[in-house]
């Protein structure tokens, strides 16, 4: 308990699992931990005068399932391992390494074709550097980046983090302390958020310490000259790997920026309401793009498939290379049917890799990795007629020298290893003289003990007689009570069962010394090679990881191939004017939820000469909502290197794409649905570029009508008549009045609305795309097909009508004096708003809001 407590100390915020023999023990305080979370028995032991101490236990075989668990649940975990072999002396004891969510390593914890992050943060006034890593696969990337105002750090933090996907974050205890900080933190779900104590030490020491890891004299190499935060969270958040593995982190060999200016940006609200990864209904895979576009072979190619669905290209250049791979891709058809079945074989040897570096590998890893190596080479061969760029490029980081990793295992390692180490069966015969010589010289007594259970039954007559071994005993006879009276002479009694006793000979005790002491010496001679076997494969760490991302880039690459094949997609052709024009559009999902043939095409032209914005209205279930998702994500799947689901694609680079569509309520942090909708509407006006993509869906919903008027109004006026920021923008609303803004700017705002055949009983939606303006939202018809009751829509019906014809009573022409006219008009003209204080500007505009009273023009004072 005194050692168990001495190394507690040192691992305060773990949960300590202690090796005891066959089991992991856990003590005091996390002994009713781990039961409670892991659902173990808790147990005691009698200490004397400090009365009895909680114990809970699992078998070490199995740490990996618990360890998972554990973690999970937001618990850190330390590993103490036994270091020493058992003697009269207490065993030495030390951690091996430290679990965490963001360091786990097994691959049942792991989604496979997901990166495990685990994020960094550095923060002095409006900079921020964010420093990600995934253990798993050795990547390992920084940025710093502004942060606009201390009232945008909750948006700009939970931006990031969509992108991330951290399951872990580390902080100083003096970020740690800012309230704004974690609160803002916290509102990202499933983040498990930990102090690091040792913070200071990385960095203080950052720019040394990043030279020295990754061998270079100067940063401005890596692109981190001239951005010290980003260096100071990349520094710490390898001292924390370094930390928790124990140094042993010498697989990551590249630090990356991860944005560049050849990435388009997607905010959270883009990725949420785009559905990129799970569904806004429930939260699930299934029904979301990821799900459809995601057909890779292998676990590398559907991580980095992720990264390209999160990081589309804004360089022309970068998206036609990859465009014209899938074009070669699709036209051999015979090379991709090929290289896709030898890439369902290939293993996931890039986490593999990354097992061995860090010291939980085994030999069936190294045999996988080998296999898997082996498959990437035939993939090299098979390629090599390819033409284009992109594809050679990615073949010539292949590198031939791999088939010394593949013979160096071969000539090692058995063929089925066992998953322990230190049990032997791991090297074969010729690799090492003095194992070979050990292995001889317990081959006899090992066939001596194989034969000895029928020679003895022979001699003594007892057919139940067995011959067997344990840890404890070793080597023993056993026969049961009945046939006691049968045991020879030579026999002597080594334990006593409750129906048999054990025995042994002085020729059995012979055998088993000779067996037992070669055993342990093999055993240790075998694991020193298979360490010497992993550490001659670690000295190819780059050119492993040169072929994972290769392998991963022609996944993608034959998968975007196949659903061009499978799916009708047409290859994007790319524009120079800013203009966007798609023929026959489809929602990638929504056209495979329906049955064949049922999803209505439509076209979409944008361009900043006469159509930049446009006004969609229509009533709910016409597809307005699909018309405007459908464009984003075409150009979103084009700008990845992919077909689209088109006739034909025509498109202008975008460099943001920003979706705002609906909202929810989010209670626990005190914001309305009214007010999550100004705070995106916000950061869209506030972010976009001429070159951005703006898809919003019903804006203003969320207040009264005269208000959400007044703002849609005023939102779609400004993104035409800004004179910095003019971008693209499909506008769809319920609000009929905004079609006006056609007659105000016809050089800028067109009309369109989803067609309805109203002349049956009930609309039938068309989910065609019309030129012109809707004017009937058919919300009481939409409202009787859901099946609420009859006698409701009839009240409904009757209520607009009286609401309807009471509006167009008032909006009956109120004859105004010329005087009034004019002084309305001229005080909307004559107002200069850089010269006014606020308090002169709150008067002009109640004067203002009473002149359009008293002018019959209620919605101009709402205004």
């Amino acid at each position: 308990m005194k050692q168990y407590l001495e190394i507690k100390e040192q691992y305060k915020d773990c949960l300590l699992f202690f090796r005891l023999g066959d089991f992991y023990e856990l003590f005091l305080d996390d002994a009713k931990t781990g039961a409670a979370v892991l659902d173990i028995t808790l147990t005691s032991r009698d200490r004397g005068r400090d009365g009895r101490i909680p114990m809970a236990g699992v078998p070490y075989h199995a740490i990996d399932s618990y360890l998972a668990k554990l973690v999970k649940a937001g618990y850190k975990v330390a590993i103490c391992e036994q270091v020493s072999e058992p003697g009269k002396e207490l065993v030495e004891r030390e951690v091996v390494r430290v679990v965490t969510p963001g360091t786990i390593l097994d691959e049942k914890a792991l989604d496979r074709k997901e990166n495990n992050y685990l994020v960094a943060l550095e923060k002095k006034g409006n900079l921020l550097g964010i420093a990600f890593a995934d253990i798993s696969t050795g990547s390992f990337s920084t940025k710093q980046i502004e942060i606009p105002g201390p009232e945008l750090l909750e948006q700009t933090l939970v931006n990031e983090l969509s992108q991330i996907r951290p399951s872990e974050c580390i902080l100083s205890d003096h970020l740690y302390n800012e309230p704004q900080l974690l609160k803002a933190l916290r509102k990202y779900k499933n983040l498990n958020i930990f102090r690091f104590d040792d913070w200071g030490t990385y960095s203080d020491n950052a720019d040394k310490h990043l030279k020295a890891h990754f061998k270079v004299r100067a940063l401005d190499g890596l692109g981190l000259g001239n951005k010290p935060y980003a260096v100071k969270a990349a520094s710490v958040l390898l001292g924390y790997l370094k930390h928790t593995q124990k140094d042993r982190v010498g697989h990551i060999r590249e630090v990356g920026l991860s944005k560049t200016e050849k990435d388009m940006e997607l905010d959270r609200s883009t990725i949420v309401n785009l559905e990129l990864f799970q569904t806004l209904r429930d939260g699930e895979r299934r029904g979301s793009l990821l799900e459809i576009l995601d057909q890779t072979s292998t676990a590398m190619g559907g991580r980095l498939l992720r990264q390209w669905v999160l990081k589309p290209l804004s360089d022309q250049r970068q998206i036609e290379q990859r465009l014209n791979a899938v074009g070669e891709l699709l036209a051999k058809r015979t090379l991709r049917v090929k290289l896709k079945e030898i890439l369902s074989g290939i293993t996931d040897f890039e986490r593999l890799l990354s097992k061995l570096a860090v010291g939980v590998g085994n030999a069936r890893d190294l045999i996988n990795l080998k296999e898997g190596i082996k498959h990437v080479l035939t993939v090299k061969e098979t390629s090599k007629e390819t033409e284009t760029e992109l594809i050679k490029n990615m073949l010539e980081n292949i590198s031939i020298e791999l088939r010394n990793l593949v013979e160096i295992v071969e000539k090692n390692i058995t063929e089925e290893p066992p998953i322990e180490l230190k049990n032997g069966n791991l090297i074969k015969t010729g690799v090492s003289k003095d194992l070979d010589t050990l292995k001889q010289e317990i081959s006899g007594s090992t066939e001596f003990i194989a034969d000895l259970e029928s020679k003895e039954r022979e001699r003594t007559g007892i057919s139940s007689l067995k011959v067997k071994y344990n840890l404890v005993f070793g080597y023993y006879i056993e026969i049961t009570k009945a046939n006691l009276h049968m045991v020879p002479k030579d026999y002597f009694r080594k334990q006593t069962l409750v129906n048999a006793e054990r025995f042994y000979t002085n020729e059995l005790k012979h055998h088993e010394e000779i067996i037992l002491t070669a055993r342990e010496k093999i055993n240790e001679l075998e694991y020193s090679l298979f360490l010497e076997t992993v550490e001659k494969i670690l000295e190819q760490t780059r050119e492993i990881q040169k072929a994972a991302k290769s392998t991963a880039v022609l996944d993608c690459l034959l998968n975007f191939a196949e659903l061009a094949e499978k799916e009708n997609y047409c290859k994007p052709a790319f524009l120079q004017t800013g203009d966007i024009f798609i023929k026959d559009g489809r929602h990638p999902v929504v056209e495979k939820l329906l049955e064949s043939s049922q999803f209505v095409p439509n076209d979409v032209t944008l361009n900043p000469k006469n159509q930049q914005l446009l006004v969609l209205t229509g009533p709910n279930m016409a597809g307005k909502s699909v018309y405007l998702r459908q464009t984003a994500l075409i150009v979103l799947m084009a700008q990845m290197g992919s077909y689209v689901p088109a006739g034909e694609a025509n498109i202008s680079l975008v460099d943001k794409i920003f979706v705002r569509s609906g909202a929810a309520d989010v209670i626990t942090s005190g914001l309305s649905t009214f007010m999550v909708e100004m705070i995106e509407t916000a950061y869209i006006l506030n972010n976009a570029t001429n070159s951005s993509l703006i898809v919003m869906d019903e804006i203003g919903r969320g207040t009264s009508t005269f208000d959400g008027i007044s703002i849609a109004w005023s939102v779609a006026e400004y993104l035409v008549t800004n004179p910095r920021v003019r971008p693209k923008t499909l506008f769809a609303t319920h609000y009929h009045e905004l079609q006006k803004l056609e007659e105000k700017f016809p050089d800028k705002i067109k009309n369109y609305q989803m067609s309805v055949d109203g002349t049956g009983e009930n609309p039938v939606f068309l989910h065609k795309v019309m030129r012109g303006g809707a004017d009937h939202s058919y919300g009481i018809a939409v409202a009787k097909l859901s099946g609420v009751p009859e006698e409701i829509t009839d009240k409904a019906y009757k209520i607009l009508e009286k609401l309807e014809n009471g509006k167009r009573d008032k909006a009956a022409p109120v004859k105004n004096t010329v005087e009034e006219k004019n002084e309305l008009v001229e005080m909307l003209e004559n107002i200069d708003t850089n010269l006014l204080t606020p308090l002169e500007a709150l008067n002009k505009l109640a004067e203002l809001k009473r002149l359009a009273i008293k002018a019959g023009k209620e919605q101009e004072a709402q205004v």
